[in-house]
């Protein structure tokens, strides 16, 4: 079936809670579209060009509703001082963290044009804006301030410090936003719509309360930051969010994007007031046939359009690297058939 609407004019509706064509599908393709250019992953995260001529090719084969950049989450860090070994294949790894405790903190804020890699992302998103902004949502994936000042600090003193040293940890969150919020500012300026990722933040790595006091007010502070320019923003936290899929709305986030919990249950505990972005297993995708992938996807986007506010097709994390291009080919065929809203094309002509 073709398309009725652009990406762009697909997610417009879901974000002013009107019904769309068909449920948007988002594949999270972030490194794995390195794979499809055919260059290695260190050029994708050291070239914008790179980076950008990669997700235009990935978003044309595979007819995603998004453009996604993203490499990992030591992006702020990195730009702040953190060090990162750049292996050719693979993606950064975090060496060396700017400080190893909470005690030894400067006030230094990122240029988002100067430092680090953060450059890279701006040229790729003003390259990908440029040649398809017009149609398809171009989206950055920005760390949020709980995750980026795990990169900051050794992350065994940045935990241990939530008991004993709160008050600097505080400090550090507050340092972090700071300079994610200058980052948001020049991703929006180029073109575009920053998600925020907060994987730190889940169920698998601290407790409920922990989120409650620590990441929670940091990631509201970045998204009321970002709807000043009125746009909707995304929460993404992989891993399990099943103990705080309740309190994630109050980041102020219009959409949620999740991983490992179940899509009933986010859907009970968020669904009526975030839309529901997830969530199918990146290690299936990476490693089931097609067949199974299209019988599964189904059922998730049968089971996700129940969800209130709306829903988006996606995988609950990055689609790994390796993935088989014909894996992906099938999430996406199978999402775009179970997602069709059957009456919109009646509805629109009458």
């Amino acid at each position: 079936m073709k398309d009725l609407l652009t990406p762009r004019e697909r997610f417009g509706l879901l974000v002013i809670d009107e019904p769309q064509d068909r449920v948007p599908v988002f594949p999270l393709v972030t490194a794995h579209a390195a794979r499809v250019a055919g260059i290695p992953v260190r050029d994708y995260y050291t070239d914008g060009a790179a980076m950008a001529r990669s997700q235009l090719v990935a978003q044309e084969l595979y007819g995603t509703d998004f453009i996604s950049f993203f490499s990992e989450v030591g992006l702020i860090a990195e730009a702040l001082g953190s060090r990162f070994d750049y292996p050719e294949d693979d993606l950064p790894l975090l060496t060396t963290p700017k400080w190893p405790g909470l005690a030894e903190m400067d006030e230094a804020e990122v240029d988002p044009f100067k430092d680090g890699r953060l450059r890279v992302y701006l040229d790729a998103i003003t390259y990908a804006y440029e040649s398809r902004g017009d149609t398809v949502p171009i989206l950055a994936y920005v760390p949020a301030p709980f995750t980026t000042a795990q990169q900051l600090v050794d992350q065994e003193a940045f935990l241990l410090g939530l008991l004993t040293e709160p008050e600097r940890v505080r400090c550090l969150l507050a340092y972090a936003t700071r300079s994610i919020v200058r980052f948001c500012r020049a991703v929006i300026g180029a073109g575009g719509l920053p998600i925020l990722v907060d994987p730190l933040a889940s169920g698998s790595v601290i407790s409920a309360d922990h989120y409650r006091e620590f990441a929670l007010p940091y990631e509201a502070e970045v998204i009321r930051y970002l709807h000043r320019y009125d746009l909707d923003i995304v929460l993404h936290i992989c891993g399990d969010t099943d103990s705080i899929i309740r309190l994630m709305p109050e980041s102020g986030a219009d959409l949620l994007s999740i991983d490992r919990i179940g899509l009933e249950a986010a859907i009970a505990g968020a669904g009526d007031r975030c839309r529901i972005i997830g969530n199918y297993d990146t290690s299936a995708i990476l490693l089931s046939d097609p067949a199974t992938i299209e019988r599964e996807v189904v059922a998730m986007v049968l089971a996700g359009k129940r969800c209130p506010k709306g829903f988006v097709a996606a995988t609950g994390c990055e689609v790994p690297v390796e993935t088989p291009q014909e894996n992906v080919r099938a999430f996406v065929r199978a999402a775009k058939e179970a997602g069709v809203n059957a009456g919109f094309g009646a509805r629109r002509s009458a």
